[in-house]
């Protein structure tokens, strides 16, 4: 007879190709051979969703119960992705998996209404990862965290401020924080000091971050908040390592509502090498500056100049205005806007080549242009003085050719060779 290499194989090896299969594929394995028979009953990794199994309820259910029933040994990762939900199997698997090691928990509740998690979910005390869509949350009052969980996502949760609050505070060894769509917060407060990531999305009227110096990268989408002041200064002091910062929505509103004096400024944030904002306002662009200034170290610049309106309605100049500003580690340069906004991020563009000896390569991202628009605009960005002698202009995919000298009057040959 000849070798059977595939049931062979040694068993670790089998439960490895067993588990990077779909669970229906998986389960079917076990008619192979006898030593295929029982490996999809020892997988670690379950996860079951709703197309790969069955949209109907009962059929859904009774796929995870077969398969739990028949499980052998520990469940390390368990992830749920159902269109429908049965409140009592919920509950009952859930039970089930807090009984055995999990680490990984997964539940993505689809277009129904919000589970309430059971009293059992808090007794997973080996959990180190924790996503849960559409849910209600409400930890028990003899709840002592989760003393091993290091990344928690929460997307359309509804939790109040101290709920969560208390989680965190919980949750020591905390290193990633995604907090998506959930209800707004009067007053958000992270205690976290083990926090490395920080992603939230929705909206807050205080945001208090508090012995979090391992924040290196933060994503903050802001919808709306009710805040006056000018939070720039306790938002950097609180992120004294931070390295990447994306402020979406009404964020950079937040962090200052009217302008910000220079001579305020705080020491200088040398970590910060990666900046993504929007300016809608000369108030965005008075924040841009101000950071410009805080972070010498900045190595990659992205704004979103869409909808840009100056002040008065008149663009005001960046250059004469802030001609001392020097970006002496930028490199990087991406600019988004529109079409009726190219005039006001032509300035902007300016004050970023006069400033920046190091840069390297700037993108110009706007709508689809008529090719005599195009044309002009190319010849306008050729004629713009820059401190770089090594920089590559890029147009909406287009290499842009820089004359040979930093100044001149005729770019015909070089726009013509790129459209």
């Amino acid at each position: 007879m000849e070798l059977d290499r595939i049931s062979d194989m040694p068993s670790d090896v089998r439960v490895k190709i067993s588990s990077s299969l779909p669970i229906r594929d998986a389960v079917r394995t076990s008619v192979l051979s006898t030593n295929w028979r029982y490996i999809s009953a020892m997988l670690p990794h379950l996860v079951f969703y709703a197309h790969s199994i069955s949209t109907l309820p009962q059929k859904f259910a009774n796929a995870v119960d077969h398969v739990l029933l028949s499980h052998i040994g520990p469940v390390y990762k368990f992830k749920l992705a159902p269109k429908h939900i049965c409140v009592r199997d919920f509950d009952r698997w859930i039970l089930y998996v807090s009984r055995n090691s999990i680490k990984e928990f997964i539940l993505e509740i689809l277009g129904q209404p919000y589970y309430k998690l059971p009293s059992s979910m808090f007794l997973c005390r080996d959990l180190t990862h924790l996503e849960l869509h559409k849910c209600l949350l409400q930890p028990p009052s003899t709840f002592t965290g989760f003393k091993s969980l290091k990344t928690l996502k929460i997307v359309w949760v509804r939790l109040t401020g101290d709920a969560l609050q208390n989680m965190i505070a919980h949750c020591p060894l905390l290193e990633r924080l995604v907090v998506e769509d959930c209800d707004d917060f009067n007053q958000l407060n992270i205690n976290a000091p083990s926090l490395q990531v920080l992603r939230f999305i929705g909206g807050f009227k205080y945001i208090n971050l508090l012995n979090t110096s391992n924040i290196v990268d933060v994503y903050i989408e802001l919808y709306q908040f009710a805040c006056k002041s000018s939070n720039l200064l306790r938002f950097f002091a609180q992120l004294p390592n931070i390295h990447r910062l994306c402020m979406k929505a009404k964020f950079t509103k937040y962090l200052a509502d009217s302008c910000l004096p220079l001579e305020k400024l705080p020491k200088p944030c040398s970590p910060l090498q990666f900046l993504s904002l929007r300016i809608g306002t000369d108030y965005d662009k008075d924040i841009l500056l101000c950071i410009l200034r805080m972070c010498p170290a900045l190595e990659e610049l992205e704004v979103f100049a869409s909808n840009y309106k100056a002040i008065g309605g008149k663009v005001n100049s960046w250059v004469d205005e802030h001609h001392s500003c020097s970006n002496t580690q930028l490199g990087r340069v991406k600019i988004h806007c529109s079409f009726p906004e190219v005039d006001g991020a032509l300035e902007l563009i300016r004050f970023l080549l006069l400033s920046s000896p190091a840069l390297e390569t700037m993108t110009l991202c706007t709508t689809a242009l008529h090719p005599f628009v195009s044309y002009n605009l190319a010849t306008k960005l050729l004629g713009l003085w820059r401190a770089s002698l090594n920089l590559e202009m890029i147009l909406n995919d287009n290499v842009l050719l820089f004359p040979k000298y930093n100044y001149g009057t005729s770019f015909y040959d070089d726009v013509m060779s790129v459209f």
